[in-house]
């Protein structure tokens, strides 16, 4: 079984750049490196308070062991360090998600 990570995205297509936000980020691309597939989903906690740690448990349920970001707050690291999620900081602007996918496949 592969690994599923969870990118932060700005748009709702691969070719949309990643959101440098974790909570507040717009939508969330999951994608599973075992099966080579990814689905984009809108965020529903982006408007909300707490909207990072809401995310986290969002994610859990898709199987999400992975989440590839640009930054996180305090308490999200200390959860995700807890749920004993990889976290993945990109602080790069202006990259793709089809290229995040690359590399994560090579």
């Amino acid at each position: 079984m592969g690994k599923i990570f969870a990118i932060t995205s700005s748009g709702k297509t691969e070719k949309s750049f990643m959101d440098l936000r974790f909570g507040k980020c717009e939508n969330i691309v999951i994608f599973n490196a075992g099966k080579n597939e990814f689905s984009i989903k809108e965020n529903p906690f982006k408007d909300t308070g707490n909207s990072g740690i809401q995310l986290v448990g969002y994610l859990k349920e898709f199987g999400v062991s992975s989440i590839i970001t640009g930054e996180i707050g305090p308490k999200v690291s200390s959860l995700l360090e807890t749920e004993k999620f990889q976290l993945i900081l990109l602080p790069e602007e202006r990259i793709k998600i089809e290229e995040i996918i690359e590399r994560i496949k090579s």
